[in-house]
Parts: C-alpha cells; sequence; structure tokens
C-alpha cells in the first residue's frame, strides 16, 4: 500500500479528506483541535479554530476561525458526503492555557472557553466526544489518520500518545 498522504490544516481552517489520508494541524495552543470521523465511510474533517464565538468578533470573514461556526460547517460537509450523522464521532484537542500573565480563570482564558465551546456545540448537536486531550499549558500536534480514526498528539514536553 502506499504511505498516506498528509493533508495540512492551518490555523483557522478546516479540511476534509478520506482514506488513507493523514490530517495534521500543528502548534495547537489556546486554539482547539476539532477532528470528526465517520468510520463507515472512513471520512474525516478536522478543524483548528482560534476562538470561541463568531457574532462577537468583529471580523466574520473566515467563519473556520470560530468553534461555533466550524462545526455546523463541519457537519454539513459530512451530510454532502452522505454521512449519516448518528455514525459520527469527535475527539478534541488543544485549549491550553498558554499565557502565564493571564489567571486560569480569567475571562480572557481563551483555551478555556474554546473546550467549553466544543463540548456544547458537539453536544447541542448530538456527536458523541469519544477522546480529548485539552488543557496544560503546553502546545500539541496532532494527526489524525483517516484509515483508523486515531489520532496522534505530540507535544514537545510530553512526548506522545494515540487517542
Amino acid at each position: 500500500m502506499d504511505s498516506p498522504m498528509i493533508v495540512e490544516v492551518g490555523m483557522a481552517e478546516m479540511k476534509m479528506s478520506d482514506s488513507p489520508h493523514v490530517l495534521v494541524t500543528r502548534g495547537l495552543g489556546s486554539c482547539i483541535g476539532i477532528a470528526m470521523y465517520d468510520p463507515i465511510k472512513k471520512i474525516g474533517g478536522l478543524a483548528h479554530a482560534m476562538l470561541p464565538c463568531f457574532a462577537t468578533a468583529k471580523l466574520k470573514s473566515n467563519p473556520a476561525k470560530f468553534v461555533d461556526s466550524v462545526i455546523p460547517m463541519m457537519i454539513e460537509e459530512f451530510k454532502k458526503k452522505g454521512t449519516v450523522l448518528r455514525n459520527l464521532k469527535a475527539k478534541i484537542f488543544g485549549g491550553a492555557h498558554m499565557f502565564s500573565s493571564i489567571p486560569v480563570n480569567s475571562p480572557f482564558n481563551i483555551g478555556v472557553k474554546n473546550i467549553k465551546a466544543a463540548h456544547a456545540l458537539l453536544d447541542n448537536s448530538s456527536i458523541k466526544i469519544i477522546a480529548e486531550d485539552t488543557g496544560g499549558n503546553y502546545g500539541r500536534t496532532i494527526f489524525f489518520d483517516l484509515e483508523t480514526g486515531k489520532v496522534k498528539v505530540k507535544t514537545i514536553f510530553f512526548g506522545e500518545k494515540e487517542l
């Protein structure tokens, strides 16, 4: 079998692909990586959302930048590809507290807000979060294998793990 093709997902982007591709996003700090997978069709989507809420943003040119607009966008893409929504599974990553000058319980702690927004939106959409690696104070790079649905999480200080 050929080696899988890497599909890079940049900050404030969302991409979809199918097996045998691997979706990769790098440098998830306070941003949140949302991986959704249809295990029947072996298709997946990965978003690298920066902020929790589209409505409060000054610049509204990129819905992939926001948790609450990128998740519905992903769901629509899955529907277009014929996914039965009850088959969708989600995994979330990131949402770290990257700036020690901002108190953890501060309203400016974007990481926590991103995690809460992802939980709320996925819950409201009846999409089960089956794995999560969020919080902390360190960045993550994730590799989402669309053949298996597994996500490899790499960090500088804590090595790597598979979820």
